[in-house]
């Protein structure tokens, strides 16, 4: 018989014969493709959204608002009608209109991954008459940039708000009105290039001088209202925290900042350290009745998954304290791992009021 190759006769020639090791190929590419098309018909239908992280206060966790007399603290009734409950929010006392003001302007829905990012921004002003909050409709609110402060100035009779590039916010009772403010010093924006030396590190109210002070880490700038002026000499930028408020302490007739490692206090011409225990990320306010500054900060000790038992420490402008507590306030963790909330006195009433959010 005669014996044609078919390569002679212009056919495809034969196809090759896969060894083990090609099979084994094969096998691995059509599963790797096999997955991919699984994992994009998965996202194509919107399985995949609600596995992504979600940090808000859509489940069951509420903000609470606590009182501190001196002795304990307790928790305020939850309120039926809801109230704050972001975690980026600002609070002063009022004494025009003797009520707690409070702007609550966070991510009270924070969706991570591709997809993600904070799905519902707030943009509320409330105030606290001593039993409950009250939202308070407002046509224009402040600017946020960066974490900022809240005060009340006396010489203007208002609550303000200053950012963090020391652009202000007064609260005249009814809504929100922009401070001019002439010949304002420019400030380094948060995360910028700018020079180091522009970055606010602390914004407080000197009761004693009435005057807002804005402290930089070389030079100290105050504005009484109509002028400003600067003095030489400011706050350690390393002891910067991503809070920048500064409390008044009339028993001591200064300005007191909580750094990050060391206490600061303004005199009115310059800034002085003072030791402290490890109060990083703690809040401070002053208490006129018992002429004290008091700190709130989360215990590491006493911990969970989702919040901590809050600490408290007392300065007498000598000595630190850390009295027993009964009932401690409970802080949220927030995304960072931490907690810093606003916390203030109510001259009305005569309680410090310490606002933990839910998230």
């Amino acid at each position: 018989m005669l014996e044609v190759d078919s390569n002679e006769l212009g056919g495809p020639p034969p196809a090759p014969k896969l060894d083990r090791r090609g099979w084994i190929r094969a096998g691995v590419g059509v599963g790797l493709l096999t997955v991919l098309l699984a994992v994009a018909g998965w996202y194509s239908l919107g399985v995949g959204h609600p596995s992504s992280p979600v940090y808000g206060n859509g489940g069951s966790a509420v903000a609470r608002t606590w009182t501190w007399d001196g002795n304990d603290f307790a928790a305020q009734p939850l309120a039926t009608s809801g109230g704050p409950n972001s975690s980026e929010a600002e609070m002063a006392f009022d004494a025009r209109h003797e009520s707690i003001v409070l702007w609550d302007h966070g991510c009270s829905r924070l969706v991570m991954g591709f997809t993600g990012g904070c799905q519902s921004q707030v943009n509320q002003t409330w105030l606290w008459d001593g039993r409950a909050w009250t939202r308070h409709g407002s046509g224009s609110t402040p600017g946020a940039v960066g974490r900022g402060t809240m005060l009340y100035d006396s010489r203007l009779d208002q609550v303000l708000y200053v950012n963090r590039v020391g652009e202000a916010w007064a609260w005249n009772g009814s809504t929100w009105q922009a401070v001019p403010m002439s010949g304002a010093p420019r400030l380094a924006r948060p995360g910028s290039q700018d020079n180091p030396t522009l970055s606010l590190v602390a914004v407080g109210y000197d009761e004693g001088r009435r005057v807002l002070v804005l402290a930089l880490p070389e030079t100290t700038w105050t504005w009484d209202g109509h002028a400003w002026s600067q003095v030489s000499g400011g706050i350690d930028a390393a002891d910067g925290q991503s809070d920048p408020h500064a409390a008044y302490d009339a028993a001591l007739g200064q300005l007191v900042y909580l750094g990050a490692r060391s206490l600061w206090t303004w005199n009115g011409s310059a800034w002085q350290a003072h030791t402290q225990p490890n109060l990083t990320d703690g809040t401070l306010g002053y208490d006129p009745i018992r002429k004290s500054l008091v700190v709130v900060r989360q215990d590491a000790a006493a911990c969970d998954s989702t919040a901590c038992q809050a600490k408290l420490w007392t300065w007498d402008g000598t000595t630190w304290s850390s009295p027993p507590v009964a009932h401690e306030p409970t802080l949220p963790l927030t995304r960072s791992g931490s907690t810093n909330p606003p916390m203030v006195f109510d001259q009305a009433r005569g309680v410090m009021v310490l606002f933990a959010s839910a998230a």
